[in-house]
């Protein structure tokens, strides 16, 4: 025992001993991008990026009140209240129905009514206006303290989405239905004046003759965080509190990166589907047969049933995960054939046959997949890993920004966390 080495450990300030971050001190200087960055039971920040930020909708039953078919979920809702065994035990079954984002690349109709769903608040009226269908585009975190990732939408989210989702919003609503910032004047003023010190006689000309917008703002925060350098360097802390932003040297290279995500991820519906090769296995029945929904990522296949599987998916689609899985996966899971576990709503209710949705859930898939390749496209352009190490693309340097003009850099992190210049 006298000659083995040990190391001395010590708890961390919320009493951790294992897992912590090594990273804290330089995390805690960045800008805060909520109210509480430290968690929603968590004391408020003097100022952050955005002034609200809610919790995505906690249906409490989704049978009940989600549907891809929208009469069968008017249907559902009704025999439901006229049960009492509604999500909330009460409501008519008579609230607006409107398109929700249910999961990531997932559009169900969503019955909203306050009085039968307890999760849809205020604030998720404060996003999407009075009717909940007005025009937004929101950041949603995935902060279940086991997997970190961001995904925009710009509809209704469930809790579920991203993870436990988190949504920060461009926008707000007043009660009136008056559209108003979500970015604070804070946040808008911090980047104007720190891009005005970085560029001098430049900013009109980098920045515009107004400055920098909150849309701006919002699109290099979005780029940000998906920075696979960022989530490497601030893995453990991303895990525990809510991001912070730093500044990056040069705001309109991540901009326009954070921009080309948000066009790809807000349009994923209207995204030029991927040509992938469609294979028909003539011995199987017409119906389509035994329902499969499964990918082989060595193959490059997914197989949907007896009959059809989907080939040609490129490597980069699958690279593309949101926390365990890729979207394709997470797409198909969606339109697999369950019972219903309520058993009022099975009784009457089971009705749901892939065979349905089979044509455009392949549509659906092939414009999944132009998304995925196109997100890691982007993404490549920020950092990738090989071998593993993590090649690097631009300098970051969290404290000065450089000119537009962009400048390469090949750094390369390894897996002790340390930079090297390639050929050092």
């Amino acid at each position: 025992m006298e000659e083995m080495d040990f190391d001395q450990l010590t708890p961390d300030e919320f009493n951790r001993w294992l897992y912590q971050s090594t990273q804290r001190f330089r995390f805690r200087q960045l800008m805060p991008l909520t109210p509480r960055p430290g968690g929603l039971k968590s004391n408020p920040a003097p100022e952050s990026v955005f002034a609200l930020s809610v919790k995505g909708v906690n249906a409490g039953r989704d049978e009940g009140v989600y549907d891809f078919d929208r009469q069968n979920l008017l249907d559902k809702a009704r025999v439901l209240a006229d049960a009492g065994n509604g999500p909330g035990g009460r409501g008519d079954g008579q609230g607006a129905v409107v398109p929700a984002r249910y999961r990531p690349f997932v559009t169900k109709h969503y019955l909203a009514d306050p009085a039968l769903i307890p999760g849809l608040t205020g604030k998720h009226y404060e996003i999407f206006g009075p009717d909940l269908q007005q025009p937004n585009k929101v950041i949603n975190l995935c902060a279940n303290g086991k997997d970190f990732y961001a995904l925009a939408a710009d509809k209704l989210t469930d809790r579920r989405f991203a993870g436990d989702t988190h949504c920060l919003p461009l926008y707000r609503y007043t009660a009136d239905g008056e559209r108003v910032g979500n970015i604070t004047d804070w946040a808008v003023g911090e980047f104007n004046d720190h891009a005005r010190d970085c560029w001098r006689e430049n900013f009109a000309e980098l920045a515009g003759p107004e400055g920098l917008s909150a849309e701006d703002i919002f699109a290099y925060t979005y780029a940000v965080l998906h920075d696979p350098v960022y989530r490497y360097d601030y893995g453990t802390d991303l895990l525990r509190e809510f991001p912070r932003l730093p500044f990056y040297r040069d705001f309109t290279y991540w901009r326009d990166l954070g921009q080309r995500l948000l066009d790809l991820h807000l349009g994923f519906e209207g995204a030029e589907p991927y040509p992938l090769e469609r294979w028909e296995n003539k011995s199987a029945p017409a119906s389509g047969g035994k329902v499969i929904l499964k990918a082989d990522k060595e193959k490059g296949l997914i197989r949907l049933d007896e009959q059809t599987t989907l080939a040609g998916i490129p490597e980069s689609a699958w690279r593309y995960t949101l926390g365990k899985r890729c979207p394709l996966e997470g797409v198909l899971e969606q339109y697999k054939e369950r019972k219903p576990k309520d058993t009022a709503i099975a009784a009457k209710f089971n009705a749901y046959r892939f065979a349905d949705y089979k044509e455009p859930v392949i549509d659906r898939l092939q414009r999944v997949c132009a998304v995925s390749v196109g997100t890691m496209e982007v993404v490549d352009e920020m950092a990738y890993w090989m071998d593993g190490f993590l090649a690097v693309f631009e300098d970051r340097d969290e404290y000065e920004w450089m000119s537009q003009t962009r400048r390469k850099h090949n750094w390369h992190y390894g897996p002790a966390a340390q930079r090297q210049k390639a050929g050092a």
